[in-house]
C-alpha cells in the first residue's frame, strides 16, 4: 500500500568546492561530527523504532519486548546526543570569568555595563544548563523505563545499570545553579530535596542520638519529594516534548508518551505508598498531609493504568488498521481492562469522581471496540462456511457475531464506532434473514454480503475524504482547525482500514490521510520554529520540519501528487539547512571565544614561561595553551563542516519556485564566501599555533624548531591570505560589499604579520634575535582584527 519510509542512514556531508580556496593539509584533518547530522539520524531511528514496535506480532512476546527496549534506547541515544550537542555549544564560563575580572577594576558606567552584561551572561548559562539538564533526565527517563514493561514480567539488570549511569549524570549536574521547569514545577528543587533528604538520612543513621521518628520524618519528606518529582515534574516534562515532537499522530508517536506517563504514575505511586507508613511514625503526625497523600497516591495509581490502557489502545489502533483484526481485540480488551482499574482508583476519592466517570466511559468504548473487531474478524469465516454451503456452522458463526455486536450496541459511545456497528447490524440481520429463508445452496449468500461491504466501503471513504477536503482548506491559514479535521476522519478510516486493508481505493486514502497529517506536523512545526532563535532546540525543530516534509511527500508521491510531493521535498531542504547553519553559527561564535582564550593564555604562558626559564625550570609549561590552540581549530572546522553541510543541503533544492522565493542561488554563494572565509580563519589559527611555539623554541635556544615553526606560520598565514582574497572576491561578485571589505581588511592584516613572522625566520638563519609579536599584532593574528 505504498506505507515506504526513508531509511535512517545518511552520507557525511562532501565539502563544497571552490576553486581558488586554499585546504588543509589532509594529515591535520580530523574526523568530525556533525551534530545536526548525528540529531537528523537519530530522529529517524526513534521514530523508526517506535513503529516497528508498534505494528510488531502481539503473540511473539519475546520480539516484542526486544522492539520496546530497542525504541527506549533509540530515544535515549537521541536524548544522550542533544545533551552532549548542549554541553559542547555552552562556553559562558570563561566568558563570565573575565566579565567578573574586569567588573572588578572598572568603574562608572562601564562598571554598570559589564555587570548587566554578565547578569544576561548568568541567565543564559541557567538557561542552557536546564535544557541538558532536562535532556538527560529523558535520556535516564526512556532506560529506567527499558528496564522493566507490561509485556514480561521479568527486568533487565543491563537496562537498570544504564539507567543508574544516566541517573548519576542527573544528579551530578545539580550542583549548577540552575532551574527546570518545562511549564510549572521546578525539577531540579524537586530532586536537590530528595538528594539532601538521603544525605540527612545518613547522617542521621551515624548518629549515636538517632530515633525512629526522626528518621521517619526525613524519609517521608524525602519520598514524598522523589514522587513529587514523577509525578508533576516528569509529567510536565513529558508533555512539553511531545508537544514539541508533535506526537499525536495515532498511527504511531503516541506509544512512547503513552507508556512513559504509564511508568512515572506507577513509580510516583510505588513511592508515596512507601512515604505513607513514614508519615504515620513521625514525630507529629500531620492528619491532613496524610490525607491527601493518600489521595495523591489513588491519582497516580489511576493515571498509570490510564496511561497503560492507552498504551494498549495505541498498539491496538495500529494493529486495526493493519488489517489484524483478532490481535486488536485482544489488545482493545487489555484496554478496558486497565480503565477499569483506573476508575476503580480513583472511585475511592471524592474529588476523582469525574475522573472514574470517564474512566468507566472509556472502558465501555474500548470494550465495544473490541467486541466490534472479534466480529469483523468472524466474517471471512462466515464467507468461507458459505461459499462451500455449510449453512449450520454459518448460522453458529452469525450467531456469535451478532451476539457481539449487540453487546458493542450497549457500549459504544464514539459516533463513527456507533454507526458502523448499527450498519453491521442491519447487514447481519439481512443475511440472517436470507439464510433462515433459503432452502437450497447458500453460497449465493456471500456475494449479498460483499455487496454490503462494498455500499460500507463507499459510504466510509466519502465521510474520510469529506474531512481530508475540510483540512486541505485550513491546511495553512487554520492549522488548529485543520488538525480537527482530520481527527473526525480519522476514526472513520480505522474502520475502513479493518475491513478493507488490501483494498486499492482504500490504501490510497490511506496514504492521502498520511500526507496530510505529515504535511500538517510540517506547517505547525515550522511555526514552533519560528519561536525560536537558535540552539540546539532550534536546530532540532528543524530537523523534525524535515522529517515531517519528508514523510509527506513520500506518501503524496505514493498516490501520484508530485507537485505536492517535491515542494515539501524542498521545504523540508530549506528547514535542514536552517538546522546546519545555525550549529555553524554556535561554533562560529565560539571559535573567536576560544582564540581570545588562546591569544590569553599565549601571553599568560610566555611571561610564566620566561620567569622559569630565569629559574632553569625545566617542566614545559606551554602544554595548555596548545591544547587551547587546538580546541580553537577544532571549533572552525566544525565551523566549516556545518556551513558545507549547510551549502549542500541548500543547493540541492530543485524547484526553481522555491529556489526564486526563498533567494536560494544567493544564499549559496554567500554561504560559499562564508566557508572560504572560515578556511582563512582555520589557517590564521594554524599559523597563530606555530608562531606560538616557534617563541616557545626561540626562548628554548632551540634554533632549528624554531626555524621549522616560524616557516609553518608564514606557510600557513599566507594560505590564511589566499583564502580571504578569494572569499572577499566572493562577496565583491554577489554585491556585499561590506563583508568584501572586512575580508580585504583581515586579508591585509593577516599578510604583514605574515611579513613580519617571515622576517623572523630570516633573523634566526643570522643568528639575530627575532622580533616578537607585540599585544596589538597577537590581536590581529588572533582575533583577525586590526589590532584596536
Amino acid at each position: 500500500m505504498g506505507n515506504e519510509l526513508r531509511g535512517s542512514k545518511r552520507k557525511r556531508p562532501k565539502p563544497v568546492e571552490i576553486v581558488g580556496a586554499s585546504s588543509i593539509e589532509p594529515e591535520e584533518e580530523e574526523e568530525l561530527t556533525v551534530h545536526t547530522s548525528k540529531l537528523f539520524e537519530l530522529n529517524i531511528m526513534a521514530q523508526d523504532a517506535v513503529r516497528e514496535f508498534a505494528l510488531h506480532d502481539i503473540d511473539d512476546k519475546e520480539g516484542l519486548e526486544k522492539k520496546r527496549v530497542a525504541m527506549h534506547d533509540a530515544f535515549t541515544k537521541l536524548y544522550d546526543e542533544a545533551a552532549g550537542f548542549l554541553e559542547a555549544s555552552m562556553t559562558q564560563e570563561f566568558d563570565i570569568a573575565y566579565l567578573r575580572s574586569r567588573i572588578e577594576s572598572s568603574e562608572g558606567e562601564a562598571k554598570e555595563k559589564l555587570s548587566t552584561a554578565l547578569k544576561e551572561l548568568e541567565d543564559d548559562t541557567q538557561k542552557s544548563t536546564s535544557e541538558m539538564w532536562m535532556a538527560r533526565v529523558l535520556a535516564w527517563l526512556h532506560q529506567a523505563a527499558a528496564a522493566s514493561g507490561p509485556f514480561v514480567e521479568r527486568e533487565h539488570e543491563d537496562k537498570k545499570k544504564e539507567a543508574s549511569r544516566h541517573l548519576a549524570a542527573v544528579y551530578t549536574l545539580l550542583e549548577k545553579p540552575f532551574s527546570a521547569i518545562p511549564s510549572k514545577t521546578d525539577g531540579a528543587q524537586k530532586l536537590r530535596r530528595v538528594a539532601l533528604g538521603h544525605m540527612a538520612l545518613g547522617l542521621m543513621t551515624g548518629s549515636s542520638k538517632a530515633q525512629e521518628a526522626d528518621s521517619a520524618d526525613i524519609q517521608s519528606r524525602s519520598k514524598a519529594a522523589e514522587a513529587e518529582f514523577y509525578d508533576e515534574f516528569l509529567n510536565e516534562l513529558i508533555g512539553t516534548e511531545s508537544t514539541f515532537r508533535q506526537a499525536f499522530n495515532p498511527f504511531d508517536e503516541l506509544i512512547w508518551r503513552d507508556m512513559l506517563s504509564s511508568f512515572i504514575f506507577e513509580q510516583a505511586t510505588d513511592l508515596y505508598n512507601e512515604a505513607l507508613p513514614l508519615f504515620e511514625k513521625g514525630k507529629t503526625v500531620d492528619k491532613q498531609r496524610v490525607s491527601m497523600i493518600k489521595a495523591w497516591k489513588q491519582n497516580t495509581a489511576g493515571l498509570s493504568e490510564v496511561y497503560m490502557a492507552m498504551t494498549y489502545n495505541d498498539i491496538a489502533d495500529a494493529q486495526m488498521r493493519s488489517g489484524n483484526l483478532e490481535d486488536a481485540a485482544k489488545l482493545y480488551e487489555q484496554s478496558s481492562e486497565a480503565f477499569g482499574r483506573a476508575e476503580k482508583c480513583f472511585r475511592e476519592v471524592l474529588s476523582l469522581q469525574s475522573n472514574a466517570e470517564q474512566s468507566g466511559s472509556d472502558k465501555e468504548g474500548k470494550k465495544a471496540q473490541s467486541l466490534f473487531c472479534k466480529a469483523e474478524a468472524a466474517v471471512p469465516t462466515l464467507s468461507e462456511l458459505l461459499e462451500v454451503d455449510n449453512k449450520e456452522e454459518a448460522m453458529a458463526v452469525l450467531a456469535e457475531i451478532f451476539k457481539d455486536l449487540k453487546k458493542a450496541e450497549k457500549l459504544a459511545k464514539a459516533r463513527e464506532l456507533v454507526a458502523a456497528i448499527k450498519e453491521n447490524l442491519k447487514i447481519f440481520s439481512f443475511i440472517e434473514d436470507m439464510l433462515t429463508k433459503k432452502t437450497g445452496d447458500v453460497g449465493s449468500i456471500k456475494g449479498q454480503i460483499d455487496f454490503a461491504k462494498d455500499l460500507r466501503k463507499t459510504a466510509l471513504i466519502e465521510i474520510v475524504g469529506k474531512s481530508l477536503d475540510e483540512a486541505g482548506t485550513k491546511l495553512s491559514s487554520d492549522p488548529s482547525a485543520a488538525l480537527d479535521s482530520i481527527r473526525e476522519g480519522l476514526s472513520s478510516l480505522g474502520i475502513l482500514l479493518s475491513l478493507e486493508s488490501d483494498d486499492e481505493e482504500v490504501g490510497t486514502l490511506r496514504n492521502r490521510t498520511l500526507a496530510m497529517l505529515s504535511h500538517l506536523k510540517y506547517v505547525i512545526q515550522f511555526q514552533v520554529s519560528s519561536q525560536r532563535q537558535h540552539g540546539v532546540q532550534f536546530i532540532t525543530s528543524r530537523i523534525l520540519e524535515n522529517l515531517h516534509a519528508s514523510d509527506s511527500a513520500t506518501y503524496y508521491k505514493v498516490i501520484g501528487e508530485t507537485k505536492a510531493a517535491d515542494e515539501l521535498t524542498d521545504l523540508g531542504k530549506l528547514a535542514l539547512a536552517t538546522a546546519y547553519a545555525s550549529e555553524a553559527q554556535i561554533f562560529a561564535r565560539q571559535s573567536e571565544q576560544w582564540a581570545f582564550r588562546a591569544q590569553l593564555s599565549r601571553t599568560n604562558t610566555l611571561k610564566e614561561f620566561d620567569d622559569e626559564i630565569a629559574q632553569f625550570v625545566e617542566e614545559d609549561v606551554s602544554d595548555s595553551t596548545v591544547k587551547l590552540h587546538d580546541d580553537t581549530v577544532r571549533r572552525i572546522r566544525q565551523t566549516v563542516a556545518a556551513f558545507e553541510a549547510a551549502t549542500n543541503e541548500l543547493n540541492s533544492v530543485k524547484g526553481e519556485d522555491i529556489r526564486s522565493k526563498n533567494n536560494v542561488d544567493a544564499q549559496v554563494k554567500q554561504l560559499q564566501g562564508v566557508i572560504v572565509k572560515f578556511k582563512g580563519d582555520l589557517s590564521r589559527l594554524l599559523g597563530a599555533k606555530s608562531d606560538f611555539l616557534a617563541e616557545v623554541y626561540s626562548k628554548k635556544g632551540d634554533a632549528s624548531k624554531a626555524k621549522q615553526y616560524f616557516s609553518e606560520a608564514s606557510d600557513r598565514l599566507r594560505e590564511a591570505v589566499g583564502n580571504y582574497t578569494v572569499a572577499a572576491q566572493m562577496f565583491q561578485n554577489i554585491g556585499d560589499a561590506d563583508a568584501a571589505q572586512s575580508v580585504d581588511d583581515k586579508a591585509r592584516t593577516t599578510d604583514l604579520i605574515a611579513r613580519g613572522i617571515w622576517d623572523n625566520r630570516q633573523k634566526m638563519d643570522r643568528d639575530e634575535t627575532p622580533t616578537y609579536l607585540g599585544d596589538s599584532e597577537l590581536a590581529a593574528l588572533y582575533l583577525g582584527t586590526g589590532g584596536q
